[in-house]
């Protein structure tokens, strides 16, 4: 038996991780990961050569960080000047780089899956496509989770980035929509694969 579109799971499913899919396409963007990068607090002086790599001593020009720019006043993005920014600044921060590598991996099987969910509908065997859309899903989350712990551990040994706005640097509105995302990702995983272990008798369309 396979589940229709319309069933009330495959409709929450798809909904939730349409909704995974927007979260995690803003974080993966945003360049709000890590704000007020360039007040170290005491003792920390990790950007003490970021005002020379741009040649500009305004502090505020690029106070904001992302996984692929440096924001404030203006923007850098990593592809700009001929990948400036990646080589001089992000590359160097092996755990930023690590986590460019995982949240992009795991945000494209979100994106993915998104795709996949919709190809389903045109299938007679939907069931193997949700078992494997749900297995996908949950394997992103996992690995968004990884992105998020580097990234906050990391930014709290090197920049002392706390939660709140309260602290020096802090972890800025795009590194809290990760968690979001990652959560409507494992919700919307959980989803799909109830789908494949649940009778559909009333909706199955293949009679």
């Amino acid at each position: 038996m396979t589940a229709h579109p319309s069933h009330p799971l495959f409709v929450a499913g798809s909904l939730t991780l349409t909704l995974a899919t927007i979260a995690c396409g803003i974080s993966f963007f945003g360049p709000y990961w890590l704000e007020n990068v360039t007040t170290p607090a005491p003792g920390r002086d990790v950007e003490r050569d970021f005002s020379y790599i741009y040649k500009t001593n305004t502090p505020t020009l690029f106070s904001n960080r992302g996984l692929w720019a440096q924001c404030g006043q203006v923007c850098q993005w990593f592809w700009e000047d001929n990948y400036r920014l990646q080589t001089s600044k992000l590359s160097k921060l092996p755990w930023h780089l690590a986590t460019q590598v995982l949240y992009f991996v795991g945000a494209f099987l979100v994106l993915f899956c998104e795709v996949y969910s919709r190809v389903q509908i045109c299938c007679r065997q939907r069931r193997s496509i949700y078992r494997s859309i749900g297995f996908i899903l949950l394997s992103s989350f996992v690995i968004q989770s990884a992105a998020v712990a580097v990234f906050g551990g990391f930014a709290n040994r090197d920049y002392g980035a706390g939660p709140s706005v309260s602290s020096y640097t802090y972890l800025g509105w795009c590194f809290w929509m990760t968690i979001a995302g990652g959560g409507m990702t494992l919700l919307s995983g959980i989803l799909f694969l109830f789908i494949d272990c649940t009778d559909f008798d009333d909706y199955d369309d293949d009679k």
